[in-house]
């Protein structure tokens, strides 16, 4: 993978370990066929690509992109997502971990905000990543965010500032699946099982209700608290 040496080294500055990307569970089956992250654009323009468009209206009028973000998801936009009237159409969700070198992917995109926000600016480049760590920025609701002296370092001003990666997004480059819950993960593993998809052995099954819930996420932000990530073995996971 191409990455921009400058933003790589910033990122390593900044202590960024990873990058999060949200995306319905039905999702993940082709996913792991395609091996790769593709962009709304790239499967809509497929007719054999069967996934859910988890944001149909892509405010942030870059299609051809996956929106990413530093260190947790957005679960803020996930919250939103979940409680529109189709929100039916994808219930699970699960969130893939990326190494934080995708963010230096050449003509990445970075948002202060939320990339969908009416005006928000997204700039690539090292001037672009520092953009998302300003004392201060102006958000969601006429809101301005503070960076308070517990913030953690590693992440963005705003809780909801995102990153717009070029697709496709190669899935040598994840290294995580993060489910909410237990059951959730069981559920998801018998179905790649009965669809004979195939779970690579680099990628990491995790368990984590607190990256799934706003608050914790906020709290994990402002305050450096850490949230709880356990490892998930299930039953047969060790053979694929």
């Amino acid at each position: 993978m191409t990455v921009d040496a400058w933003v790589a080294d910033a990122l390593a500055v900044r202590g960024v370990t990873r990058l999060a990307h949200v995306t319905p569970a039905r999702n993940l089956p082709n996913i792991l066929i395609d091996q790769a992250i593709r962009s709304v654009k790239d499967m809509g323009d497929d007719a054999r690509a069967i996934y859910a468009a988890n944001d149909l209206q892509r405010l942030d009028n870059h299609p051809d992109k996956v929106s990413c973000s530093l260190e947790y998801p957005n679960v803020f936009y996930l919250n939103k997502v979940r409680h529109r009237p189709d929100a039916h159409n994808f219930p699970d969700w699960v969130c893939i971990l990326l190494d934080r070198d995708v963010a230096a992917t050449p003509d990445a995109l970075f948002c202060p905000r939320n990339a969908g926000a009416y005006g928000a600016s997204k700039e690539a480049g090292v001037a672009g990543l520092d953009a998302c760590y300003t004392e201060a920025v102006s958000g969601s609701y006429g809101k301005t965010y503070s960076r308070g002296t517990n913030h953690d370092p590693r992440c963005p001003t705003d809780v909801q500032a995102e990153i717009l990666v070029p697709a496709p997004i190669p899935l040598t480059s994840a290294y995580g699946i993060v489910f909410p819950s237990e059951q959730a993960a069981s559920n998801e593993f018998v179905r790649l099982e009965q669809l004979s998809v195939a779970i690579p052995n680099h990628l990491q099954w995790i368990v984590s209700p607190g990256l799934f819930d706003a608050a914790s996420v906020t709290n994990a932000v402002r305050m450096s608290r850490g949230i709880l990530e356990q490892p998930w073995v299930g039953e047969g996971r060790g053979s694929w």
